[in-house]
């Protein structure tokens, strides 16, 4: 009678589980979130038959068919349940059994872990952005030296207000004698106030008087720590220091937002990307574009230890500054130093061409 008992149960146990593997197919084919409640119900099912079955079988014997056999059941009804669940037949169980699947899905949510979501193209990136941040110098995303809109102490607030007007930025370094005479950061906001208090300050007061403290980092702070420390101190722009003191460059909130989100644009913005595609692997590109950015247009790889841009990269390469029309092959590309303003010294615009591989 004890082997009776157990031939029954198995072969319920088989025909119970096969019908939810139907079932469960059928739910999965038509992306129905109520598919892996079944198999919890399967799992469960399996898990009560073994011990009913151990408990009430006292001989040794059947314990290990029990074993053997449970598995095999598993296997069994999995493989048939796949084939079937997409007929006809799995369409019809799947329909009867809807009502009690949704009563038994509702009870064993809390228990369902849920399934890892797919990341969208531009989560992913933002998540890779984020790790890189933590690990960025500010040296490589700050606007250059050379590239920076100053104002002079000496001038007037109105001569002021036009330098504003024809830049479209709304805070400035203010100078004396030169860039590495940093004054202080004069405000379009703060001469708005002036303006509205009294406009005849404008003839006569100073953009000296109406700049505000500045402050000041080195190049080799982490753009993370740089960000907490601008919220902190409710700061908006910062000058960074070269290490023999000088200015290298500055950095706004808005250049560390955009590292982590991608380029900011408005109104006052001019939408130019820096890069210019002349053939399938000529570019005509600007000399602060980074070796990251050249990298992803020119689909390779760009690393060098001691310069971020193509600029820094052109100039190492030759070993001095160019004059203009040097040529010069480095890291997989052709560099030419296309425009150059010699008297000031600094390289307007490069061209790029991918090398090819034998090449």
């Amino acid at each position: 009678m004890a082997g009776l008992f157990e031939t029954a149960v198995l072969a319920s146990l088989l025909a119970l589980t096969l019908t939810l593997s139907i079932a469960q197919t059928q739910f999965e084919i038509q992306e129905d979130s109520r598919s892996g409640s079944l198999s919890i119900a399967r799992s469960l099912l399996f898990i009560s038959a073994a011990v009913a079955l151990i408990l009430a079988s006292p001989d040794r014997m059947w314990t290990i068919v029990i074993a053997v056999g449970l598995p095999a059941i598993w296997f069994i009804q999995q493989l048939v349940g796949r084939q079937l669940g997409r007929l006809n037949i799995g369409v019809s169980i799947a329909r009867r059994l809807d009502n009690s699947v949704t009563s038994w899905a509702k009870l064993v949510t809390p228990l369902r872990l849920r399934a890892p979501e797919v990341v969208e193209e531009y989560e992913q990136e933002l998540l890779d952005s984020v790790e890189e941040f933590s690990e960025t110098l500010v040296r490589e995303i700050m606007v250059p030296r050379v590239d920076i809109e100053v104002v002079d102490g000496q001038v007037t607030l109105e001569k002021a207000l036009s330098i504003f007007v024809s830049s479209g930025y709304s805070r400035l370094p203010v100078v004396g004698e030169d860039v590495d005479d940093i004054q202080g950061v004069l405000y379009l906001k703060d001469i708005a106030r002036i303006v509205q208090q009294d406009p005849k300050l404008l003839e006569t007061k100073f953009a000296s008087e109406a700049a505000r403290e500045a402050f000041f980092i080195p190049e080799t702070k982490l753009v993370s720590d740089l960000l907490q420390e601008l919220q902190v101190s409710r700061t908006q722009m910062a000058i960074i220091a070269d290490e023999y003191g000088g200015v290298a460059g500055l950095v706004t909130i808005e250049d560390l937002i955009e590292e982590l989100v991608g380029e900011i644009t408005d109104e006052y913005d001019r939408e130019t990307s820096g890069i210019d595609q002349l053939d399938e692997n000529s570019y005509r590109v600007s000399p602060r574009i980074t070796l990251d950015e050249m990298a992803e247009h020119c689909d390779m790889e760009l690393e060098d230890e001691d310069v971020d841009t193509i600029g820094g990269l052109l100039t190492k390469a030759i070993g001095h500054l160019p004059v203009g029309g040097e040529i010069v092959q480095i890291l997989g590309l052709e560099l030419i130093a296309e425009r150059v303003d010699a008297r000031r010294g600094r390289i307007l615009s490069i061209r790029v061409r991918k090398l090819p591989s034998d090449e």
